[in-house]
């Protein structure tokens, strides 16, 4: 099935192109719908910097917000993006800001601090009560990547302050009449973007919480699919 073009770009991208667009009257059309803090209390999160998105393997898909400057996790069932929620919340031992860098097998995630003193594992096997655990062997890691399922290959270098990539300002556009695209919404000061692919859901990370871009058609397709199997 062909579904209509969805664009999401930084709109210091589209300043350049010289494209005619609508104004951004409804955070909705035929095809694509936009939930925001505002609309859905659930996606609330003030001053979140970092999010982790989990696809655990009875299907469902959990997204784990930091929040209050590293001192908890709050997590959103995105199974359903027509009906997100909020979960759970718990409680980090360690109270400091920290960035998801990658998965480590099917139900770890692991994370750097923000102020270069290391990295530890988020265990998301009990998935509304992810444990935050050392991770030693990780000290001193500059860069990770996977060797397979069940290896990582580190390149190691002196901890140093991380800095945080520069906020950006994304706009969501309808471009299934091509002449005329129209801006569905516009979301400032995103700093971090994951995507479920099996649904089409984007999902926007900025000082207000997380924004929902949702794809419909993509939505009921991967429902007929389940529905068949």
């Amino acid at each position: 099935m062909k579904f209509p073009i969805i664009a999401v770009i930084a709109t210091t991208i589209l300043a350049g192109t010289g494209a005619q667009v609508q104004a951004a009257t409804t955070t909705q059309s035929k095809f694509i719908r936009v939930e925001t803090p505002a609309t859905n209390p659930a996606l609330a999160q003030e001053n979140a910097q970092a999010f982790y998105l989990h696809l655990a393997s009875n299907g469902a898909a959990l997204l784990y917000v930091e929040v209050q400057n590293g001192r908890g996790l709050a997590v959103l069932d995105v199974t359903d993006p027509a009906k997100i929620q909020r979960v759970a919340e718990t409680e980090l031992p360690r109270g400091s800001a920290f960035d998801f860098i990658r998965n480590i097998g099917d139900n770890a995630a692991l994370l750097r601090y923000r102020d270069g003193s290391g990295f530890a594992l988020l265990n998301v096997k009990n998935s509304l009560r992810p444990v935050l655990v050392a991770a030693p062997a990780f000290a001193e890691v500059k860069t990770s990547e996977s060797l397979g399922q069940t290896g990582q290959l580190v390149v190691l270098a002196s901890a140093t302050t991380y800095l945080a990539s520069e906020p950006q300002t994304y706009r969501v556009l309808d471009t299934s009449n091509n002449s005329t695209p129209v801006a569905l919404a516009t979301i400032p000061g995103v700093t971090e973007r994951v995507e479920n692919s099996a649904t089409g859901t984007l999902f926007l990370l900025n000082g207000d919480g997380v924004t929902v871009v949702r794809r419909l058609r993509v939505e009921a397709e991967h429902e007929a699919q389940l529905s068949g199997q």
